[in-house]
């Protein structure tokens, strides 16, 4: 059955579940709107948290960012013993070097402040790599990076290698070298990023008003893929377009705060602007 959301009688968005009649009701009018309804809670009852410990008999969802995706069997809470030694010796090496990873990619996450879904698509990647023998000889740290890089692609997330390379343990060299390793070994296709979508957090992060944004977003689009057809860097771009807008609006804003910002050179800036602008005949002031 759908969720009904408005009364039917009254148009009302005031719906009640009377779970002890099993009726869903409207409450400003009082149409029962459903009746027999099915109660998908559980059959016990708990008065607190202790009880509903002992008395649940599921466990969490199954995750990819555990190790053992959450399915493992709690050892008793009197057995110690029993709990350390299985520590020790209960670990293979791919899965201890596993559970390296998938903690490293939490760290990162975090860092980057990027979505759950993220994280758990980086993992199954992770294991995907695994499966197909492409760990060994590589450090764990650099693939993981490269990982939530290819992620963040797929997702259409902003984010730079460059950034990558700031919360990971690995210099940049490294991170990209593993990304390119990765892109011809499991055959991923990622299309280029787009320069608009680093504008809105390049824009927040200068503290640039929504009209620069917006008009930003516009000089990107009514460029055609100049700068992707042209083999621009997509942060570059949108730095200059920002820059662009910004002399448009009549607002200043410092070449070197944008290219800070963007990752990249004021000449950079100054070039794609200067391109941009010849492109599309702007004027600016």
């Amino acid at each position: 059955m759908e969720r009904i959301r408005t009364c039917p009688e009254c148009g009302s968005k005031r719906i009640v579940m009377d779970p002890k009649h099993a009726e869903l009701y409207c409450a400003e009018c009082g149409a029962v709107l459903a009746e027999a309804l099915i109660d998908l809670g559980p059959e016990w009852r708990a008065y607190n948290p202790e009880q509903t410990a002992q008395r649940v008999r599921t466990g969490p969802p199954l995750s990819y960012r555990l190790h053992n995706k959450g399915l493992s069997t709690p050892i008793p809470k009197g057995l110690p013993q029993t709990f350390r030694l299985r520590g020790r010796i209960g670990l293979e090496g791919g899965e201890k070097t596993l559970i390296l990873a998938l903690g490293e990619l939490d760290r990162m996450a975090s860092a980057l402040k990027l979505p759950a879904d993220v994280r758990e698509e980086t993992a199954i990647l992770y294991r995907e790599a695994m499966r197909q023998n492409l760990i060994k000889g590589r450090s764990v740290e650099e693939l993981v990076s490269a990982m939530l890089y290819i992620t963040c692609r797929e997702y259409g997330i902003p984010r730079t290698l460059k950034e990558m390379a700031g919360v990971s343990k690995m210099p940049l060299k490294k991170i990209r070298r593993a990304y390119l390793f990765l892109i011809k070994e499991m055959g991923i296709k990622l299309a280029p990023a787009s320069p608009a979508r680093f504008i809105p957090r390049f824009c927040s992060m200068l503290g640039l008003s929504s009209t620069i944004r917006e008009r930003a977003i516009q000089i990107i689009r009514k460029s055609g893929g100049m700068g992707m057809a042209k083999g621009w860097s997509p942060t570059g771009t949108a730095g200059a377009a920002i820059y662009l807008a910004s002399r448009l609006s009549g607002e200043s804003v410092d070449e070197s705060s944008i290219a800070k910002v963007a990752g990249t050179t004021p000449i950079t800036i100054r070039a794609r602007y200067e391109e941009l602008q010849e492109r599309l005949q702007l004027t600016t002031y």
